[in-house]
């Protein structure tokens, strides 16, 4: 019996050890299973690379600034013949360009904005001229905007903006004469309410902080406002600009001072969508130091009449009387080929009639190239 008891002993004695491996095993079996948790662990740096993407909420910060450059180039090959005086054949320009713009989304409703414009003198060497814009403004939605800089001047916005369609650096050609176009050393105020507008201009040139050596003493040397009005096809504005011109060298080398008062008034009519009309008068009273005035005036009719097929024609009217015995009058004749959305070919015909001097005919052929890209 203590044999037989013996026997069954060790049989459970081996079993217990045949399950304890299999056991042991499983248990085994558990630990390796632990480095799963250290590859969670090691997948940890997901979070360090959702905290290196933070820097996209500064990308957001730039991508809020739009920044373009653009510009025209417009050289013409120009024929003028003079009654009674030579002729002359040369290339000329009118007026082309190359600038930068940048806006800045500071909120939902507000955002800064920089313009830079400068002259390409095509009809010299080629190189870049002067500046034709160069400011910064803060623009609201509700408010409006604020710049400073050298600007289009709030005057010409109103008034000669509508009969600025043609392709010449004189153009309106009678305003060109007298009138304003960009101004430097300029702070701007612009609003619109509807199809109401408000555009307002204080021109501060003087001695202090001037870099070309400004003499003007009474701190505000121009000061301008004008209001205009748009309804549908219809176009009506009328500006107001007053000028000191202190110590204004003459043509003769004489000095003299004398204040300008310019009333002006623009309108224009947009037919149907091939034909244009616009009108600029503008009256000025000029009162020099020595008691005297002067009233000179000038008056622009333009329009405009597409024909299908790209070809547009640009026709013109232009009177200007300094109220010296010169008065000036003329008529123009432009026809345009578009011959790509960005490059236009035409032929230009200006007529120009002087009474201190001889009747004037220019004949042009040129380019006019525009482009407009967004850097970022």
């Amino acid at each position: 019996m203590n044999y037989f008891m013996k026997r069954i002993l060790m049989i459970c004695l081996l079993a217990s050890g045949m399950l304890a491996v299999p056991l042991s095993a499983f248990a085994g079996g558990g630990e390796a299973e632990e480095p799963m948790a250290e590859e969670a662990m090691a997948e940890e740096p997901m979070a360090e690379e959702a905290m290196a993407e933070e820097p996209m909420a500064e990308e957001a910060m730039v991508k809020d600034t739009d920044v373009s450059i653009y510009g025209r180039f417009w050289p013409r090959v120009t024929y003028s013949d003079v009654d009674g005086g030579d002729s002359s054949t040369d290339i000329t320009d009118a007026l082309s360009r190359v600038g930068i713009k940048a806006n800045t989304q500071i909120t939902d409703t507000l955002s800064a904005v920089l313009h830079g414009e400068w002259d390409v003198d095509i009809e010299k060497n080629g190189n870049f001229g002067d500046a034709r814009q160069a400011y910064v403004g803060l623009r609201s939605e509700d408010l409006g905007m604020v710049a400073i800089g050298k600007q289009w001047d709030p005057y010409f916005n109103t008034v000669a903006e509508v009969t600025d369609i043609f392709y010449h650096r004189a153009s309106p050609f009678g305003y060109d004469n007298q009138g304003p176009f960009r101004s430097s050393n300029l702070v701007t105020y612009a609003n619109g309410f509807g199809g109401l507008n408000l555009n307002a201009g204080m021109q501060v040139d003087g001695t202090s902080g001037s870099n070309d050596g400004g003499t003007h003493s009474d701190n505000v040397d121009a000061a301008s406002v004008g209001v205009s009005l748009s309804s549908g096809p219809v176009y009506i504005g009328v500006s107001y600009l007053r000028q000191n011109q202190d110590d204004r060298v003459l043509d003769d080398g004489t000095q003299e001072n004398r204040e300008r008062n310019f009333f002006g008034v623009g309108s224009s009519l947009k037919v149907n969508d091939d034909i244009y009309l616009a009108v600029t008068y503008q009256y000025i009273v000029d009162n020099y130091d020595d008691g005297s005035d002067l009233n000179p005036y000038t008056l622009d009719v333009a329009s405009s009449f597409s024909f299908g097929s790209g070809v547009t024609a640009l026709a013109g009217f232009f009177m200007s009387d300094p109220d010296d015995g010169n008065e000036k009058i003329g008529g123009n004749l432009t026809l345009i080929k578009e011959v790509h959305p960005a490059l236009d070919v035409f032929a230009e015909w200006v007529l120009t009639d002087e009474d201190q001097g001889n009747n004037t005919n220019t004949f042009s052929l040129g380019f006019r190239y525009d482009f407009d890209v967004a850097i970022f």
